[in-house]
């Protein structure tokens, strides 16, 4: 049987099994539990538990004290702590799996809307008991005890909750009649909480009903009193009402009432009266957007958060995201969805949070009450006392407040209602921590589809309908962000003669887009300007430097590196600009930009007037240079971890720090994957602003980074790795660096013979020889020789490629690189194989495999043995052991996951099966190998496989499907350039003579 759990934090924490209290813990772990109690049920990140536990000063240790926390709360909650049903994970954070009603505080809340319904359908026995069981959850201050921001907030709302609970009960027993019982609580609740007007109208009419009228008019006195010390103000309208009933002897305060609002609202005194009819309802909210499109989810999750029936507690809700995203319009929009539940009218003000000079909250306040009816004489001088001015006014109002463009919670608490009967909207680009929110909205960009409504409601649906995929770039262009298809959907409607791809080409050009993104007096750019005029200077320079590189995204140690700082101070340097809304942050410890916003940033002027242009430029070098070296060192280690003992890592930046290593394989392709874009941006970046043709340091920690990420080609664009080596190159050759030269050279020439350009290899390996040559760089012109090899291989000169490859382990025994050695005496086999050694390459073969088994067991290396002793095997004609040699590739490779030459086994296999009359077994193994092929977009080998397959399909007289797979083998090799396509040629025609076709 399942023990019961519950949890209390009406008072002290405490976990509680079967009714017994669990050991206590510490503070901050009493902080996390109650941060995921009252989450209600939802998972929360690691950054917002720290936030919750320590706010904005969280200590560096903070990641690793939340897994203890709790690592110690699953010791004392879980009854199987290996396998956690209470405490889970999720993703870097965690989330707490238990019944709502485990908790008092979510038990109490759950009462608070049971007694709500019970008393609007007149069950009021029924409320009286829900009423008196949730308060009677209470057991002191809620979460005593406990830090941080988030059990602060926590505590207030909670608090707040159990005064509410209070005054409804109160006025449970009024309407029941139970007057006399409750005047000693009301007494003492009236001096506890002198600031609350309601609490004085229930004593007036309990004493009243009691016959006490003098004490009930002496009460009114006593609250006129404190509220004119304390606040500066009269009592409010209803309390005033109240008091003129009791003067004039109304009867109808003698017994019960079932409705509460008839008690203050039927004043007998002509001028109570007057003054509640005359009561001001302001309708300050801004027209709603005619074209307003999207959103539509998000407008009801705001206005049901609004409008909550079983509410018990101000609800206040907070829109945030990036500049021109739509806060202002989604709030409008929601505020007028909603405003039929705010029959007491609604008021706005734009908090210019992002202006110099943002709206004092005083000043605010003074227009809100003005808006109220509040003379200006009768206004108050002091922010504090309009605040407190305002939530009188408010109380038991029904007023909604739209809060536009805060800036801080500093500028928006003074603001608000204390009246659970308001809401509050409040829109602002970064989140207002420690604000008591109902609910937070984190707006994104449009998906497509809105975007697209929003261009087809202003600039016509015809002209979006006629040019689907220019509108679809259109807004992509964009970015998606609902202020910049705004403008251009406007420009296109202020030009009918426009086509959408008039627009579209005009947005283009990176380096324009900006200027384009204007119309009228909406421009993406003035948007952006405001935000970034509220960031630091740190700030700014780091926005500025990072835009050139962050693209797609950056991650922490780059960024840091950029920056010259160490990882933590970077990394509150880049939260901080998330929380201004000027990055994005899509994982923990990377960091990109909205495209808009990093055109912005490349756009930038100098920072000071004072600065030169080439101080800038000095700034920029500098922080690239930084940026090439740290890749560098990462990069190194990368290499290392998935080619270890190649020389070429000992050689690669010999005067760069090392960087950290790398404990698995995946772990440095995910590295190298993950910062790939950002290292070829940097070295594209120094080479087009010539940074590489003045600094021969860096123009060979450019080459060397280059050379570190060629082990990797099957998980990066190799072709976009190409394209910054060619840059190098030319760099080094105008300055005259051989060294930088050969290596940019070789990283473009291997490129090009991985993606089966051969005469581009062969070009620029030729090249890279020659410059290796003359700088004495032996380790990369070892490797460029085995490359050469296979160029010649490729294009069928197996007596070239013997002499590279003989060469090339020549200068492997040169250097002690015993690896690279037998691989290409692997290759050399191949070669001598081609030429009509079988016997020799069998030989070659075999001593590999003794001294791999020996040395190194290493199993890319003797799969690879294995793969070519096959194929030497196979052409002896010794098909049975050729088989044997597959399979234990096979199984090497399916082990270990070297999906390439598991490929190439099996359509090797499949040729030998057929050659062994099996085309039946052949078949699918040549379709297997197609499959892997194809998935790997290996072109040259697919097309073997297809000519393996037609053969064996041939063998098997379905002539058709045979001709079919030829026709693709030749179409490959075709497009490849390679001598193959004569084979695939030869077979064409033999297959379309056997089955009598005419060759179209």
């Amino acid at each position: 049987m399942e023990a019961d759990i519950r949890f209390t934090v009406l008072g002290a924490v405490q976990v509680l099994r079967d009714g017994a209290a669990l050991p206590a813990r510490s503070p901050q772990q009493q902080a996390l539990l109650a941060a995921l109690l009252l989450r209600s049920g939802r998972a929360a990140a690691a950054h917002e538990l720290i936030a919750a536990i320590w706010g904005e000063e969280s200590p560096d240790s903070a990641l690793s004290s939340l897994r203890t926390y709790a690592w110690r709360l699953r010791q004392t909650m879980e009854e199987d702590r290996a396998a956690p049903r209470l405490l889970v994970s999720t993703g870097d954070g965690y989330q707490l799996l238990v019944p709502p009603s485990s908790v008092d505080a979510v038990r109490a809340e759950g009462l608070a809307a049971e007694a709500a319904r019970a008393r609007t359908a007149g069950r009021e026995a029924e409320c009286g008991r829900l009423l008196t069981e949730a308060l009677g959850l209470w057991q002191g201050e809620p979460l005593a005890g406990v830090p941080g921001p988030f059990a602060e907030q926590q505590r207030s709302r909670l608090t707040a909750l159990r005064l509410a609970l209070t005054e409804e009960r109160f006025e449970h027993h009024l309407r029941e009649g139970r007057h006399a019982l409750v005047i000693p609580d009301l007494i003492a609740f009236t001096h506890e909480h002198p600031m609350q007007e309601r609490p004085y109208g229930f004593l007036m009419r309990a004493l009243y009903a009691a016959g006490r009228q003098a004490d009930a008019l002496a009460v009114f006195g006593r609250a006129r009193h404190v509220l004119a010390e304390e606040l500066g103000v009269d009592p409010g309208p209803e309390l005033s009402a109240l008091h003129a009933r009791v003067l004039a002897g109304d009867p109808l305060l003698l017994g019960p009432a079932r409705e509460r609002d008839a008690d203050v609202a039927r004043p007998v005194a002509p001028k109570a009266a007057e003054s509640a009819d005359a009561l001001v309802r302001p309708a300050q909210l801004p027209a709603d957007a005619a074209d307003f499109t999207g959103r539509a989810s998000e407008v009801e999750v705001l206005c049901r958060a609004l409008t909550d029936p079983a509410r018990v507690s101000l609800p206040v809700v907070s829109v945030t995201g990036m500049g021109g995203i739509g806060k202002s319009t989604l709030a409008v929009r929601s505020a007028h969805q909603a405003k039929r539940d705010f029959p007491d009218g609604q008021l706005y003000a734009d908090l210019r949070g992002n202006a110099q000079e943002p709206a004092d909250p005083g000043a605010v306040l003074g227009s809100f009450l003005s808006a109220l009816g509040t003379p200006a004489r009768g206004l108050p001088a002091s922010a504090e006392d309009r605040a407190r001015l305002f939530r009188t006014t408010l109380d038991s109002r029904r007023i909604l407040l739209v809060l536009d463009n805060a800036r801080d919670p500093a500028q928006v608490r003074p603001l608000l209602p204390g009246s659970a009967g308001c809401g509050v909207i409040i829109t602002s680009r970064s989140r207002l921590a420690g604000l008591p929110t109902t609910l937070q909205a984190d707006l994104d960009v449009f998906d497509t589809d809105e975007a697209l409504a929003l261009l087809r409601s202003i600039a016509g649906a015809r002209r979006v309908a006629d040019e689907p995929d220019a509108a679809a770039e259109l807004v992509g262009l964009c970015g998606h962000l609902p202020l910049a298809v705004r403008i251009v959907a406007a420009r296109l409607a202020a030009r009918p003669g426009w086509r959408v791809e008039t627009m579209t080409s005009r947005l283009a050009d990176e380096r324009l887009r900006m200027g384009e993104l204007r119309a009228g007096d909406l421009a993406v750019a003035a948007v952006f300007e405001l935000g970034y005029r509220q960031l630091t200077g740190d700030q700014a320079r780091a926005f500025r430097l990072l835009a050139p590189v962050a693209r797609p995204s950056i991650g922490l140690r780059s960024a840091a590196a950029v920056l010259g700082l160490d990882a933590y101070d970077a990394e509150d340097l880049l939260e901080s600009l998330v929380d201004a809304a000027m990055l994005e942050a899509p994982l923990p410890g990377r960091y990109r930009y909205h495209d808009l916003v990093r055109f912005f940033a490349l756009q930038l002027a100098a920072p000071a007037p004072e600065q030169q242009a080439d101080e800038k430029a000095d700034e920029g070098a500098a922080a690239l240079g930084r940026l090439l070296e740290h890749l560098l060192a990462v990069a190194r280690s990368a290499f290392q971890r998935m080619v270890p003992g190649d020389p070429v890592g000992r050689i690669l930046g010999g005067d760069v720090a090392s960087g950290p290593g790398f404990s698995t394989v995946a772990d440095a392709r995910d590295w190298v994957t993950s910062e790939f874009d950002c290292t070829t941006d940097a070295v594209t970046l120094a080479a087009t602003r010539g940074i590489l043709g003045t600094d021969t340091r860096l123009l060979r920690t450019a080459a060397d980074l280059l050379v570190a990420l060629t082990p990797f080609g099957r998980d990066i664009p190799y072709t976009q790795l190409a394209a910054a080596a060619g840059l190098v190159a030319e760099a080094a050759v105008a300055q005259g660096d051989d060294q930088a030269e050969g290596r940019a050279r070789f990283v473009c020439g291997n490129v090009a013979l991985q993606n089966t350009q051969l005469a581009e290899a062969d070009r620029q390996t030729a090249l890279a020889t020659e410059a290796c040559r003359r700088a004495g760089d032996t380790v990369i012109l070892r490797q460029l020789l085995n490359d050469r090899g296979l160029i010649a291989q490729f294009q069928h000169r197996y007596a070239d490629a013997v002499e590279c490859y003989d060469r090339a382990i020549d200068l492997a025994r040169e250097l002690g690189h015993r690896s690279g050695e037998l691989v290409t005496r692997l290759n050399a086999a191949q070669a001598r194989l081609r030429s009509g050694l079988g016997e020799e390459a069998v030989s070659m073969c075999e001593d590999v495999l003794v001294a791999l088994r020996r040395e190194t067991g290493d199993p890319h290396s003797t799969s690879y043995a294995w793969y070519v002793h096959g194929m030497a095997l196979h052409e002896l004609g010794r098909h049975a052991e050729a088989v044997i040699s597959y399979t234990e590739c096979l199984e090497m490779c399916v082990a270990t996951g070297i999906r390439g030459r598991e490929a190439h086994a099996r359509f090797r296999l499949a040729d030998t099966l057929r050659a062994m009359g099996k085309p039946g077994d052949a078949v699918p193994e040549a379709e297997r190998a197609l499959a892997l092929c194809e998935e790997l977009g290996a072109e040259r080998d697919r097309g073997n496989c297809l000519l393996v397959l037609a053969r064996a399909l041939a063998d098997l007289d379905d002539a058709p499907a045979a001709l079919a797979r030829a026709r693709q083998a030749l179409a490959v090799f075709t497009g490849l350039g390679i001598p193959d396509a004569e084979r695939a040629q030869s077979l064409v025609r033999v297959l379309e003579s056997g089955a009598g076709l005419v060759t179209g």
